[in-house]
């Protein structure tokens, strides 16, 4: 049995069907891994080990089980240090969390008393930007017209001085596209700096190390969650240099993020501790640890070149297909298996609801919380007339795309049922076949 086969083997969703609305069985085959991952058999059965033998609350009780649910949850802040080339502890901390969302506003919370403005790109996640333009003044850093970094813009930005973040994705969520997190750090901390790397796609798919906190190149900053890494919902982590979180009280206080409290005064936690109210997900990142080290053991390089053959094959065979467009134009060894696209003549919500229905195929259609990206690649010109359609409450189509994204147990099978499923829907929307329409009006008649 290969590698890839053993690895589908541990799946258990891909054993999975279900009924359409015509009442036909359909099997699953799955390309929405750019929005959750799929927990495999070893990384739940640590979850629901858990759950069963070892449930109890952490670091505040002396009996059996409380120690051993804490062992097992301090264990894994090691884990993800090891992962991501984070040091022994010493410099860096990791905070866990529940999402990334909340892992990068922490970091945005962290630094919002430093002077200065945050430096965020145009191909973000809200996430990796709406939480800093709450906190301070923003700057943005341009893409160019094929969705790549403009790093002359970047560096035009940070030399004119005044910038105290760099806020940057480690891999676009909507194009797979990895900008060179390296270069950007070095540039960051040449112009006073420090860098934020949000590392929600690059997690599972791409080797990381934030380097030790004395190399220009470092990462001062990175955030991930768990879902994304084949582990189960309601996990994230932010790593942060703990001389950051020493000079700034409590994002939520509360119990745990104190040692003493009388009625007038607090004595905060230090390090970590002083960060982390209440009771955390401990089952959750037992499990995170679990797949972060499943992960480990298959090999971050073996995932990177299995991933990156299924992407050249089904890229080149996607864009060839007639009345297919694409949105960037990245190539595979500078982004994920992300496969962001268009059909003439379909709007994008349809096709993925007749790929599931039809075909069986989970795909993800829309803006994917990136607005400001999505409206670049599709030379949407006028998204402020969008913004205001839909703050009058218009009822609008909105632009956008559909988007497949490969995982760690895709085959090629796979990605040859969504090149001829494709292919079907593109050579019927030619011949003129009328697909169900919506009567709401575009809102950018240049994205569709």
């Amino acid at each position: 049995m290969s590698t890839l086969d053993t690895i589908r083997e541990q799946f258990p969703i891909t054993r999975q069907c279900f009924v359409n609305e015509s009442g036909n069985r359909q099997t699953i085959t799955y390309l929405d891994h750019g929005a959750s991952t799929h927990p495999p058999a070893p990384v739940l059965d640590s979850y629901r080990e858990f759950l069963e033998r070892y449930y109890a609350n952490i670091h505040r009780g002396n009996h059996y089980l409380s120690q051993k649910a804490s062992e097992l949850y301090d264990c894994v802040s090691e884990v993800v240090l090891n992962y991501i080339g984070g040091g022994s502890g010493a410099d860096n901390s990791v905070i866990f969390t529940s999402n990334t969302t909340t892992a990068l506003d922490i970091a945005s919370y962290l630094m919002q008393d430093v002077a200065g403005a945050t430096l965020v790109s145009s191909m973000e996640h809200h996430s990796n930007d709406l939480p800093h333009r709450r906190r301070g003044a923003v700057k943005r850093i341009e893409v160019l017209r094929d969705g790549t970094l403009d790093y002359e813009d970047l560096e035009r930005k940070l030399v004119a001085g005044g910038i105290k973040l760099v806020a940057i994705t480690g891999a676009s969520n909507v194009t797979g596209y990895m900008p060179d997190i390296r270069l950007i750090a070095r540039l960051a901390h040449a112009n006073g700096a420090r860098i934020l790397v949000d590392g929600a796609q690059l997690l599972a798919h791409h080797a990381v190390d934030l380097l030790p906190n004395d190399d220009d190149s470092h990462i001062d900053f990175f955030a991930a969650a768990g879902h994304k890494a084949y582990a189960p919902f309601g996990t994230a982590f932010l790593v942060a240099p703990n001389q950051v979180l020493e000079r700034t009280e409590p994002y939520i206080p509360g119990g745990g993020t104190v040692k003493f409290v009388t009625d007038t005064d607090v004595v905060w936690a230090e390090g970590v501790e002083r960060h982390t109210g209440g009771t955390p997900n401990i089952p959750g990142v037992i499990a995170l640890g679990s797949a972060l080290n499943w992960l480990s053991e298959i090999g971050l390089d073996w995932v990177r070149r299995h991933e990156v053959e299924l992407l050249t094959s089904v890229e080149s065979r996607l864009r060839g297909i007639e009345g297919v467009t694409f949105l960037g134009d990245i190539p595979a060894e500078k982004k994920l298996g992300v496969l962001p696209f268009n059909i003439t003549g379909i709007h994008h919500e349809q096709v993925a609801a007749i790929l599931n229905e039809r075909y069986g195929i989970a795909t993800r259609n829309g803006c994917f919380c990136a607005h400001p990206y999505l409206t670049r690649l599709l030379h949407c010109t006028d998204a402020e007339a969008v913004r205001r359609k839909v703050e009058a409450g218009e009822d609008v189509l909105l632009p956008g795309a559909v988007r497949a994204t490969i995982g760690i147990y895709n085959n090629a099978e796979d990605l040859d049922k969504l090149v001829a499923a494709v292919a079907d829907l593109a050579a019927e929307a030619l011949k003129g076949t009328m697909f169900p329409a919506s009567d709401k009006p575009s809102a950018c008649i240049e994205a569709m």
